[in-house]
């Protein structure tokens, strides 16, 4: 495993594949970019696809929800920065939230809600220590909160 990095932000280019006949960023590209840098976390602390197969564990969506504050075109670059939100008292659920910045002004949001799938039983369960010793170190949002 690497060493993790509390907190997670990636640069992209906004693609001509990315915006809609309006020339904007249509609103389904931004929870693709959201998941591309959920996966460059978990890849960046060594939690590839590999290890959640090895583990049997693996991160599923429940739940997606995005807030879009201003308009994207067509070749801007922005700054996507990922961070806990919630998580269960055994960390089974969580919550991760993406903010999508342009010059460091807010853009839009997305969050996930997510549960850790155990691969063999089909179950919700808690992470196995590799992967929540990890998780433990992104960076949480200032509203962080339990999950019930």
């Amino acid at each position: 495993m690497s060493t993790p990095t509390p907190s997670h932000e990636v640069r992209v280019k906004i693609r001509w594949a990315d915006v809609d006949a309006y020339g904007h960023l249509r609103h389904s590209a931004f929870a693709d970019w959201a998941t591309f840098a959920r996966s460059e976390w978990f890849e960046g602390v060594g939690l590839t696809p590999a290890v959640f197969a090895k583990e049997g564990t693996a991160p599923i969506t429940l739940e997606e929800t995005s807030t879009f504050l201003k308009e994207v075109r067509l070749g801007e670059t922005l700054t996507l920065r990922m961070q806990r939100a919630a998580a269960s008292a055994d960390g089974s659920r969580f919550v991760h939230e993406v903010t999508f910045e342009r010059n460091e002004v807010p853009v839009a949001r997305y969050r996930m809600t997510g549960a850790w799938l155990n691969l063999q039983a089909r179950r919700i369960v808690a992470p196995p220590a590799l992967i929540s010793e990890a998780v433990e170190l992104l960076e949480k949002t200032a509203s962080f909160r339990q999950l019930d």
